[in-house]
Parts: C-alpha cells; sequence; structure tokens
C-alpha cells in the first residue's frame, strides 16, 4: 500500500501510453532546456543544439496533453 493514494486510474492502454508520453516529453524536455542553459558558458554550440531539441519535446508534451484531453474514455 503506497502512501499516497491515486484518485485517478486510467483503465484504457492507448490513454496510459499517451499519459506516459506526455510526461516523458515534458520533463526530457524541460531538462534539456535546463542542461543547455548552464552549459552556454562552456560549449555554445552543444548549449544550442540541446535548446533546439528540448523546445520540440516540450512542445509535443503540451500537444499530447490537449490530444488526450479531446479523446473519449
Amino acid at each position: 500500500m503506497s502512501l499516497i493514494k491515486s484518485h485517478y486510474t486510467v483503465s484504457n492502454p492507448r490513454m496510459k501510453r499517451i499519459q506516459r508520453w506526455v510526461w516523458i516529453c515534458i520533463y526530457a524536455g524541460l531538462l534539456l532546456l535546463a542542461v543547455s542553459h548552464f552549459l552556454q558558458p562552456l560549449d555554445e554550440a552543444l548549449a544550442d543544439w540541446g535548446f533546439w531539441l528540448g523546445l520540440p519535446l516540450v512542445a509535443v508534451g503540451c500537444i499530447l496533453i490537449y490530444v488526450r484531453s479531446r479523446m473519449e474514455e
């Protein structure tokens, strides 16, 4: 038994998959943006690469949130 109970559970496997990809995209994108910010003084080319890869990942995560909200259970 966990200490924090989930009040919202998803039974549809397609929704579970989309929900998993939402958080993977958002967290990975934000991590890349933060790392690229701190890499800026050391290696500008690598920081730019991380920025331009992290930004679309966050955008894809936000789009998937919208797609998931429009799905019927």
